[in-house]
């Protein structure tokens, strides 16, 4: 886990970069490239049975940290596992290392329609992982409110395979930042772009939809904070697994 506070890290990279230029690390270069998100939606039925078709999917993002360290996956218990859930990979154990990019540009992202978070400033190197930052928006990053305050947002409709449908809207907000997520890359001055594709899939592998609240006047369910529906919803919201990193070679879209 990276125990240093934002401020250090951000602090960290800075002196990655100005060591350029002070006789440290010459072998790096520094350079940009463009960082987009987008989602890819579930293709299968989760762990309880339930088809999940997404209608909303946002995140209120307000960094993106580049790091060298790479991440190693492993098994450990997990409670779901007792009443019919998936055993998850999680990060092992990681270590973040040098600093070697960022965004730090906060937004709203629409992830059905797809985003560019901005331009990162950065380094040439062996890239090894990436700590996403949800952060609360704010009337500046999300005028429409379309978040309702919170960090992610969610709605759409689940069907069971017993022929049970609910219509659910849910949110999330996470105590920290979501680290270890991997990107593998040796990354000098070739052209290209990083693109993050959120599996929505992973965001809802662990929720069984019948504990969530009776609709309400206009059919729709919500997650109560003590459910099975909305701790499965966090689960997935934070797993590493469920952020694909790649590189994208050429012009940025």
């Amino acid at each position: 886990m990276n125990t240093l506070p934002a401020p250090l890290r951000a602090l960290a990279l800075t002196a990655t970069l100005l060591s350029l230029g002070c006789g440290g690390k010459t072998e790096a270069e520094r350079r940009t490239f463009a960082v987009a998100m987008t989602a890819t939606p579930p293709t299968a039925p989760n762990s309880y049975g339930w088809t999940v078709t997404p209608e909303a999917a946002r995140l209120s993002v307000g960094s993106v940290r580049f790091f060298e360290g790479r991440v190693l996956l492993s098994r450990r218990f997990d409670w779901y596992s007792l009443i019919g859930g998936t055993a998850h990979a999680h990060p092992g154990h990681y270590v973040p290392g040098d600093a070697l990019g960022e965004v730090l540009d906060a937004q709203t992202v629409d992830l059905l329609a797809g985003a560019n978070l901005g331009d990162a400033n950065a380094v040439t190197g062996a890239y090894g992982s990436l700590e996403l930052t949800l952060v609360t928006p704010t009337a500046a990053t999300d005028p429409g409110n379309v978040l309702g305050g919170h960090q992610a947002h969610v709605r759409g409709t689940a069907t069971h395979t017993s022929g049970a449908t609910v219509r659910f809207d849910a949110t999330v907000d996470l105590p920290k930042a979501i680290e270890g997520v991997r990107f593998e890359r040796d990354l000098q001055q070739e052209a290209g772009h990083v693109r993050i594709a959120v599996d929505l899939g992973k965001w809802m592998d662990r929720i069984d939809f019948a504990t969530a609240s009776p609709p309400d006047a206009d059919g729709v369910s919500t997650f109560p904070a003590d459910s099975q529906a909305q701790n499965g919803l966090v689960r997935g919201v934070e797993d590493t697994s469920a952020y694909v990193v790649t590189w994208v070679e050429g012009a940025a879209e």
